[in-house]
């Protein structure tokens, strides 16, 4: 078989024992990998309804046949379980190098279950699979952490290479089961969202490290290296490769700015002016850039190392992505560029997902500027454009102390406790990304019905591909989410999907590197059937057509361009494409034809 290890490793933190099991063909067959694996696996091993910080939980960490391969973008790895943020499906993805170094080391898969009774933390070095002590590690900031451990393995900090090793670590707000507490990778790589480095804590693992010395076979290695040349050769031809590469996502709150989509003020403007500065990504670029960095087998080098000359925020640190820029910067009233790299430095080294850190402290701040929140309960004032107290408050988030015990549980928690839910901008508990769906309306229809609570990763935004007409925006929803289930499965970095370089390299790349001659009808299917399996686990764990929803300033109030995002006429549409029922729930004969009819038994 090439591509795949076919071996997943098992590790049991309450009994210290690991194992190694063969991977069944089945799981290749319809799954592929990745996020599509760690599902099935998932849906059968735990409870759906199950406690997500409870040690029945599991975490399981899932690379694909595209992984260590050499495919452009494809060294990702995926991370599954049960988001305590939520309740519902979880899947992040992650960059970086530890997934490439998780297959050199002979696994696809990790599973992680059980609940150590001390800290410690897990290294895998080939076939030798160690559970260490991490008392000493806990209570560190995440880029300590990295340092630490390999201080004790031997590796110089300074001549460390990306390729060596790869370090995936919790900081304070996992231990402390901040509900949105994400994994932080390869100094400053994350799976953010979903709130996954909160169950890692709860199980009292502080790391994962992983180093691979071996090697994966690929079907036609020719053929595999021609589709990658052309691929390469397109994007410099039409310069997606040079654009990626300078600006990054910097390029992003600018455009999104000038196009009325940059979440601004807690989702009550789709416009800061503060950020007209950012039109040109050059004014970031000339001021904080240290250098490009890429990922595993990629040639974009789209991740940017950054600095600002304040000694309280010492060294270089990735970013600030677009999404940080817009939920810690615009949203919350900030507009300073070293303030946006405080923001998301602090959030790094605590180990906190900036979107829904950012969307949870906006949500404060529309309630204390409204009166709905005092004073008092705060300690201090908590207008927007506090940039002080926002920064104290991210602190006091990842250690749960005072006010920050209040917002660790998330934006929606939050607003309910104070009488007006409606002013969480969010879904199934998850804060919005950057983009504000009124500019483009269709981006509210996939925040609406994503599984794991809205996100701007599991369809393509229209912008990219020039989808403006709102004619097909249900359409091609639903196509995207199938086949960017698939790329999360192969894994392949989501990012290469926009624009012109997307789709048929997808299914080039697998035939040539699994020798599985796959057609673009099977991949659909596959997409399908993980998108219905994530939610047929959503309806065992309770949630309905219901949380298909989105705020009602998004549906009621227009704030930008005096439109509002019609889900009420594209929701019975979008569940008739995908074969679901008036209340969202997947027919018998879409199961059946899903192979699923098993797993939908008893639904109603």
């Amino acid at each position: 078989m090439f591509a795949w290890k076919r071996k997943i490793l098992r590790v049991d933190l309450s009994t210290g024992n690991s194992s190694v099991e063969d991977m069944g063909s089945d799981l290749i067959r319809d799954f592929i990998g990745g996020r599509g694996m760690g599902l099935r696996i998932l849906y059968d091993e735990i409870d759906a309804l199950g406690d997500p910080l409870g040690p029945d939980n599991k975490l399981i960490f899932a690379t694909g046949p595209l992984t260590g391969t050499g495919a452009p973008a494809g060294g990702r790895f995926i991370v599954v379980s049960k988001s305590p943020l939520s309740g519902a499906i979880a899947n992040s993805c992650c960059g970086g190098y530890f997934g490439a170094n998780l297959k050199y080391a002979g696994y696809d898969l990790l599973i992680v279950e059980g609940k150590s009774p001390e800290p410690v933390y897990l290294s895998i070095i080939n076939d030798a699979v160690e559970i260490k002590p991490a008392g000493h590690l806990w209570g560190k900031w995440t880029m300590k952490t990295e340092g630490m451990i390999r201080s004790e393995m031997g590796v110089d900090f300074d001549a460390w290479e990306l390729n060596s090793m790869s370090i995936l670590s919790i900081g304070p707000a996992g231990e402390n089961l901040v509900r949105f507490a994400c994994m932080m990778a390869d100094a400053g790589r994350a799976a953010g969202r979903s709130g996954l480095g909160a169950v890692m804590g709860s199980k009292n693992l502080k790391a994962v490290v992983t180093l691979g010395t071996g090697e994966v076979a690929i079907a036609d290695a020719e053929g595999f290296k021609k589709a990658v040349m052309d691929f390469l050769q397109e994007g410099r031809d039409n310069k997606e490769l040079e654009k990626r590469r300078m600006w990054g996502t910097w390029s992003l709150p600018g455009r999104a700015n000038k196009n009325g989509t940059q979440a601004a003020l807690n989702f009550q403007a789709g416009f800061f002016e503060a950020f007209t500065k950012f039109e040109d990504p050059a004014f970031i670029r000339d001021r904080i850039w240290v250098r490009d960095e890429a990922c595993f087998g990629c040639p974009f080098g789209c991740s940017k190392r950054s600095r600002i000359s304040d000694p309280a925020y010492p060294g270089t640190l990735k970013g600030p992505e677009h999404e940080t820029m817009a939920l810690l910067g615009s949203n919350c009233g900030s507009g300073e560029l070293d303030d946006l790299c405080r923001a998301n430095y602090l959030c790094n080294e605590l180990g906190m997902d900036t979107i829904t850190t950012g969307a949870t402290i906006s949500c404060a701040m529309e309630l204390f500027e409204k009166g709905y929140l005092p004073e008092r309960d705060i300690g201090y004032p908590l207008n927007f454009g506090n940039t002080e107290a926002m920064f104290e408050l991210i602190k006091k988030i990842g250690m749960r102390r005072d006010f920050g015990e209040v917002l660790s549980e998330g934006g929606k928690a939050l607003a309910e406790m104070y009488g007006h839910p409606e002013l969480f901008m969010g879904v199934k508990g998850m804060g919005m990304p950057a983009w504000h769906p009124q500019g483009a309306e269709v981006i509210g229809l996939q925040y609406a019905t994503n599984n794991v609570g809205s996100s701007h990763t599991k369809a393509t935004l229209p912008f990219y591909e020039g989808r403006r007409d709102p004619a097909h925006g249900v359409e091609w929803t639903k196509d995207d989410q199938d086949y960017l289930a698939v790329a999360d499965s192969a894994v392949l970095c989501w990012i290469i999907y926009h624009g012109p370089l997307w789709r048929e390299k997808l299914l080039v790349w697998l035939r040539t590197t699994t020798g599985i001659d796959y057609t673009e009808h099977d991949l659909s299917l596959i997409g399908e059937r993980i998108w219905n399996l994530e939610r047929l686990f959503n309806v065992k764990a309770g949630l309905s057509g219901k949380d298909d929803c989105l705020p009602k300033r998004m549906t009621d109030e227009p704030c930008v361009n005096n439109q509002v995002v019609h889900l009420d006429r594209m929701l019975p549409e979008y569940y008739r494409l995908r074969g679901w029922d008036e209340k969202g729930i997947p027919t018998f004969e879409k199961l059946q034809h899903l192979g699923l009819e098993k797993e939908g038994a008893g639904l109603k």
